[in-house]
């Protein structure tokens, strides 16, 4: 039928079907979750066995006509224990009959189309837990059986940890997460035994304890057997004597092993009865025992001995206890707190790296050199009725005398400056070390250590000085010492001012010419280094470091640029100084100066020629009219040339005039030359009325060698 609808009607249910699915995305779309709380019912600390409801509760804003879905889960110490699906905004949570497992920090999470709401964090606590109880499965066993207990948490939930107890002692632990645990403990002490027990729940790392429960008894049977023990003649004897020692298991039949044992020392062992005996020492005093063990239970009997020393330990002295060698040391041997001897019943004996010594051996006593052949390790050995005892061991090794002390400085010394001076010897420490200068005493101290040298800080105004120092070494006190050899040493004397001169002069230094440089210091200790500078150069020009007190830099060419300040630096080991400035002026070169010269006389010479050139030239036009000598043009003439000139600017004219020379021979001549004389006639423009006769600039060359010229 949908087929036969008309077209019109299938656009329209189109279209309502559209607005539908919208509505319905906008109605889901269209909604808040505002709060989500959680609570406790009846509260949140109640009593263990309390029936508590944990309530989730969410407030949701939304459109009318929506209906969310709420997914609600609640976790403790951050695990779900419990979780649903539903159209309520509420979810109830109920923990029946709370133990004390149930405590926790609980928290509500919910979910509607993928917007997450928490809630706060609550505490639920539960207080008091279920007392334990214990049972066993025997309550009467034989000594050295064991008894099965078990430990009971009815009720309780969560991880135990179980505590066995057997009267006050702790017998045993165990860990379950169950509310029950067992344990097989054997009990060691007869008679009537009580056993209890207690738990422990774990919550976040906390153990809540129970209460203890009530007892239970168990009674254990004495196994029927024992054992004694017997020392003879008595519990307290002296070195030497015999004293024996048994043990006897009380048992019919007496088939058991039984062990007599000193410290950790088995000094014997049988089937029901052993017997030991010896010679008292000093060392058998102490606790002995008799063991027996029957189905793991120990019997045991002990007894105290105490044996006295006959004598006491030996011990070696050495009389002096230190020597330097080629002294003589006494040895001697001895004990003391004898019980029933006399001294002279004790037997003394000296041994030299475990080797007796025979010689001079008298009864513990002997005599020594001490030297490398009396260095070495010593003990003596003392005995009487049939008892040995060894003293401890001497380690002597003899003194060494302070062998001839070197004496040395390890840096320059500088004259007038503050410097160390070392002294080194060998010998036995401590070694005084004095330091003298001449005669006079002027500083002490003493050395400990194999390592360590004597330091003395000194000065000296003269370098001649240095070779009265030396230094005394003594480690016997004033009756031995020894003395160094005088001081050698290096002394480093200031350097003095240094001195800059120049080959050639300063004034004198030309272009292009060798330049040498000499540093000079009038006093000081080499090697000396020579530094040049200029004032012109950020950089040294030259260095030199030599054995002497002078020494010189070469320029080998010299330009104008080089010219300027020039000073040298002086270095040694106790200073460095700087010369005064020298002003270094570089000339023009010789040769310059020379074609200077010509190339000025070549201008000169040219400049002559090309006026030469000029001069004749212009004379050659001069000559083209009248001279000076000639008659002055007709008016007509000149009044034709003014018109030439009319309109011109004023010429000027060049005139030679000849003076004749004298014929006279008596007279004196005349220097001979060309004498110009310049005379100007300048031919202006006049006035046509005006009767004037024009002017002219004449240049006349004044020849006094030539004739005057004739008509």
């Amino acid at each position: 039928m949908w087929d036969h609808q008309r077209p019109s009607h299938r656009m329209a249910t189109c279209n309502l079907l559209f607005l539908l699915l919208f509505t319905c995305q906008r109605v889901k779309a269209e909604f808040s979750i505002d709060d989500l709380s959680l609570t406790f019912d009846p509260g949140a600390d109640v009593g263990r066995d309390t029936n508590v409801t944990v309530t989730c509760h969410a407030t949701v804003s939304r459109s009318q006509g929506f209906t969310p879905q709420y997914e609600f889960s609640i976790e403790k110490d951050n695990k779900v224990v419990n979780r649903t699906t539903s159209t309520s905004d509420t979810f109830d949570y109920p923990i029946k009959a709370a133990r004390v497992s149930d405590s926790g920090g609980y928290q509500c999470r919910l979910s509607i189309q993928g917007k997450k709401k928490s809630s706060k964090k609550e505490t639920l606590t539960i207080t008091g837990t279920q007392t334990p109880q214990i049972s066993v499965d025997s309550s009467s066993i034989m000594e050295g059986d064991e008894v099965t207990a078990t430990c009971r948490a009815p009720g309780e939930r969560g991880a135990f940890t179980y505590y066995f107890y057997v009267g006050d002692q702790e017998a045993a632990i165990r860990e379950s997460n169950i509310e029950e645990s067992s344990v097989k403990l054997q009990l060691s002490n007869s008679g009537r035994n009580n056993l209890t027990c207690q738990y422990f729940v774990s919550l976040l790392g906390k153990h809540m304890p129970s209460s203890v429960s009530t007892p239970k008894y168990v009674f254990v049977k004495e196994i029927a057997i024992s054992v004694s023990l017997a020392i003879s003649p008595s519990m307290e004897i002296i070195e030497a004597d015999n004293f024996s020692a048994s043990c006897v298991v009380n048992s019919s039949p007496r088939s058991e092993t039984v062990s007599l044992i000193m410290g950790k020392n088995i000094l014997s062992q049988g089937r029901g009865r052993v017997d030991y005996s010896a010679v008292a020492k000093a060392n058998d005093s102490g606790e002995y025992m008799c063991k027996v063990e029957v189905n793991g239970v120990a019997k045991t009997d002990k007894k105290m001995l105490m044996v006295k020393e006959l004598f006491s330990k030996p011990r070696l002295i050495f009389n002096p206890e230190q020597a330097f060698e080629g002294e003589f040391v006494r040895l001697s041997c001895e004990s003391t707190n004898l019980e029933r001897i006399k001294k002279e019943d004790i037997k003394y004996s000296i041994y030299k790296n475990n080797y007796l010594q025979p010689m001079g051996n008298i009864n513990g006593q002997m005599v020594i050199q001490a030297g490398p052949s009396g260095n070495d390790n010593y003990h003596c050995m003392a005995e009487a009725k049939s008892i040995s005892k060894k003293s401890d061991v001497i380690i002597f090794r003899s003194k060494v005398l302070a062998s001839k002390p070197d004496i040395f400085v390890k840096q320059k010394v500088i004259l007038g400056e503050k410097f160390d001076i070392y002294c080194k010897s060998n010998g036995t420490l401590p070694i005084t070390y004095t330091l003298y200068q001449g005669g006079k005493k002027l500083q002490n101290t003493t050395i400990y250590d194999s390592w360590a040298e004597a330091r003395f800080n000194t000065s000296i105004k003269q370098k001649e000085h240095i070779g009265t120092f030396r230094c005394r070494a003594q480690n016997d006190g004033s009756k031995n010492y020894s003395d160094s050899l005088p001081l050698s040493a290096v002394v480093v004397e200031h350097l003095g001012k240094p001195l800059l001169t120049t080959l050639p002069v300063p004034h004198n230094v030309e272009e292009g010419q060798e330049l040498t440089l000499i540093c000079n210091v009038p006093s000081g200790t080499p090697p000396i280094t020579f530094k040049w500078f200029s004032s012109g150069s950020k950089t040294v020009l030259h260095t030199k470091t030599v054995n002497a007190n002078s020494s010189h830099h070469v320029i080998p060419q010299m330009e104008k640029t080089d010219s300027g300040e020039y000073y040298c630096h002086a270095l040694n080991a106790a200073n460095a100084v700087d010369s005064d400035r020298v002003i270094i002026q570089v000339k023009l070169a010789s040769w310059k100066k020379v074609v200077i010269v010509g190339i000025c006389l070549l201008v000169v010479a040219a400049l002559v020629v090309v006026i030469i050139a000029r001069y004749k030239a212009k004379r050659v036009g001069v000559n083209v009219g009248p001279s000076v000598w000639t008659e002055r043009p007709s008016s007509s003439d000149s009044s034709d040339r003014s018109s030439v000139h009319s309109h011109n600017d004023p010429d000027v004219e060049y005139t030679e005039v000849v003076h004749p020379q004298p014929v006279d021979p008596a007279r004196v001549p005349l220097k001979k030359g060309t004498d110009t004389v310049y005379s100007e006639l300048q031919t202006a423009p006049l006035d046509p009325s005006e009767h004037v006769d024009n002017g002219a600039v004449e240049y006349a060359e004044l020849n006094h060698d030539l004739p005057e010229p004739v008509d």
